[in-house]
């Protein structure tokens, strides 16, 4: 086997060393191909070219870079090629691109740029289709998580896994997953810092503060948009977030009903006059604010002429979003001077932008209104409107909700496949590691034996140790060397057999389970959080575990080898149970009187005879630890009558 190993890679070389020059050549020829779509691209980006000019540069780079092998400096070209149609809002050449690349990254098993890919047909969706970008969005999720977690170039892996997992916050904070969204945030921050880039740090505290505005936590909303502002300063970001969090502060302060608060942060976003010049979008937001919280707390001394202000702003930008609100708060100051005709014309019109949206929550406003402004079937015609959508917004966040989760679910595997890539000599080099972790097993488990043998009755110790180890090397011997030796075989005879992985991952999961069960634990403060630990391992097939008076022994005042005894014992037991009872319930009670700690074991199982007993080496290893420790242990089993054990030991 070594043999040919060594053969391919002397192979290897030697084709390596024949082939610089062609290689040479062939560099030169993509660093041409790279200049000539690089220039294509740049003058795509010339915002004094039409986006007609801009297009057609974009279509001449494609030509060059369709004509390269499939390759990640193909991806690179084709993904800066849809950035810019990005930036021109040709979304759909943006999408065909990205499909494109994920076609070509899983063709070549790049798994980085498979994520990347899913994350930027998430940015497509999330504006349309927010449960098909989420799903684009998790994808990247599960394949960067798995990246991360093999060590693969933390810092870029960290942000770029980060900006998706803000982006997951930001949906499912929208479909009103709070905690979910909350959990997601705070994950993402932890990326950037990870990554040391606090770029989208300011936007992750944004979402943490308007998560708790909706949570009526205020106070920590404000300290939430104060440190967007904090990690904002010093970049070119600073105006803007000030703005958009004197913004947010004042809404927290209005849904609290503190007015004058309120006004103070819209007027301290409203001085950044040169900033709101140039951004009109923002300006009319404050504005209409100022006026809404103006009229809230009767202060109508600019009112109406905020809103028309904010308005007549909106329509020049053809803000409709900005719209809606704003003529719905006018239909409300109307509605409020018992203005109901031109209270009427308003609440239409928001009722009119906000079908043509399909932003749900100012037309269930505009219907409510219009229920409280229209008298008779008109105004009952809009009351059963306000309830039927109501109702059909609450039932759709809830199927949202519903759909994020089970797409959470059904990913996570397929795409651990996707990154879990491996070459053909992966087989024997798993193949030794496995040998020579079992090996380590052995050298483990004699050094364990040692230990034993210095305690008081050695005699004693060394047998359960012995057994133990023979136990341990009849698990080697028939779990793992066995299916070693036939997976090596099988390699040998058929290098592409497709059984050959799943044999491989079953046998690794072998000899998990065996260093599991055989691993060190903490024998001191976490002890007992440790042995409950491994109890509860024993439920997840349905098996009910009852414990009693587990919380009332003083775990610090039991001896270590005492503690390292019940552990084992234990889990003997409940392993026995688990492989052999076919018991659905069992108890474990324990007690501390007269200096001696008490154990009782009870199942409710097939039992077994004394003759079963005594066969099972198991079972007689843990007579032996307990002896050792100067304790008893009493079986009483029947066929069919369940199996009980007593453990006592003098402490």
């Amino acid at each position: 086997m070594f043999r040919s190993l060594f053969n391919i890679i002397c192979i290897s070389l030697f084709l390596c060393l024949v082939s610089c020059d062609d290689q040479n050549q062939t560099d030169k020829d993509i660093k041409s191909i790279s200049d000539q779509i690089d220039s294509y691209i740049e003058k795509a980006k010339d915002k004094n070219r039409t986006n007609q000019q801009r297009k057609n540069s974009l279509e001449e780079a494609y030509k060059v870079s369709s004509a390269l092998n499939n390759s990640s400096f193909k991806i690179s070209r084709l993904q800066n090629i849809s950035y810019v149609y990005y930036d021109l809002k040709d979304l759909r050449h943006y999408k065909l691109l990205n499909e494109e690349v994920l076609g070509i990254a899983h063709t070549i098993d790049d798994s980085l740029n498979i994520a990347k890919s899913y994350f930027y047909l998430g940015i497509y969706y999330r504006s349309s289709k927010s449960d098909v970008a989420f799903k684009n969005f998790h994808k990247a999720e599960n394949i960067y998580a798995l990246m991360l977690k093999n060590g693969k170039n933390l810092n870029t892996i960290s942000f770029d896994y980060g900006k998706v997992l803000i982006d997951l916050a930001h949906i499912l904070r929208k479909a009103k997953d709070y905690t979910k969204s909350e959990s997601l945030t705070i994950k993402a921050i932890e990326s950037f810092e990870l990554a040391e880039n606090d770029w989208y740090i300011p936007m992750c505290y944004t979402n943490l503060g308007i998560i708790a505005k909706h949570l009526e936590q205020y106070d920590d909303a404000i300290d939430y948009y104060l440190k967007a502002i904090k990690y904002a300063k010093g970049t070119d970001k600073e105006v803007l977030q000030k703005v958009l969090s004197y913004n947010n502060i004042g809404t927290v302060y209005k849904s609290q009903q503190k007015y004058d608060q309120a006004k103070g942060y819209y007027h301290k976003g409203l001085s950044y006059t040169e900033f709101l010049n140039k951004n009109p979008r923002r300006h009319s937001l404050l504005l209409d604010n100022l006026a809404y919280v103006n009229f809230l707390s009767k202060d109508t001394a600019d009112i109406p002429n905020l809103f028309y202000k904010a308005l007549k702003i909106r329509d020049s930008i053809d803000d409709k979003f900005g719209i809606a609100t704003n003529t719905l708060h006018l239909a409300e100051y109307y509605q409020f001077i018992q203005e109901d005709s031109i209270a009427k014309v308003y609440a239409e019109r928001s009722r009119d932008v906000s079908l043509v949206l399909q932003n749900n929550g100012e037309l269930l406003q505009s219907y409510k209104l219009l229920s409280e402004i229209w008298s008779g079937d008109k105004g009952l015609e809009y009351a059963n409107k306000y309830m039927q959508l109501n109702d059909s917004i609450i039932k759709r966040e809830r199927i949202y909700r519903d759909k994020f989760a089970r797409i959470r679910f059904e990913t996570k595997e397929k795409e651990q496949q996707i990154i879990e890539v491996q070459n053909k000599n992966t087989i024997y080099l798993l193949g030794i590691l496995l040998l020579l972790t079992s090996i380590g097993f052995v050298i483990y488990f004699f050094r364990q034996r040692t230990r034993y043998l210095g305690q008081q009755n050695k005699i004693i110790q060394f047998e359960a140790s012995y057994e133990t180890e023979t136990r341990i090397s009849k698990q080697l011997h028939d779990e793992l060397g066995n299916d070693i030796f036939q997976l090596m075989m099988q390699y040998q005879n058929d290098p592409h057999d497709s059984q050959i992985k799943d044999k491989l991952n079953i046998t690794y999961l072998k000899a998990r389970d065996i260093s599991r069960e055989n691993n060190e634990f903490e024998t001191g403060e976490t002890y007992p959080e440790e042995l409950n630990n491994i109890l509860q391992n024993y439920t997840q097939k349905g098996i009910q575990l009852i414990v009693i008076g587990f919380d009332r022994i003083d775990w610090d005042e039991v001896d270590k080898t005492i503690k390292i005894t019940v552990y084992r014992v234990l889990q003997e037991l409940m392993t026995n149970m688990q492989k052999h009872s076919q018991a659905s319930l069992v108890k474990l009670k324990f007690s501390n009187t007269n200096d001696t700690l008490t154990i009782n074991y009870s199942d409710n199982g097939v039992g077994m005879t004394e003759e079963d007993v005594k066969s099972k080496n198991g079972l007689r290893n843990t007579e032996n630890r307990i002896r050792a420790i100067r304790g008893t242990l009493i079986f009483d089993s029947e066929k069919g009558k369940g199996f009980k054990a007593e453990i006592q030991i003098p402490n």
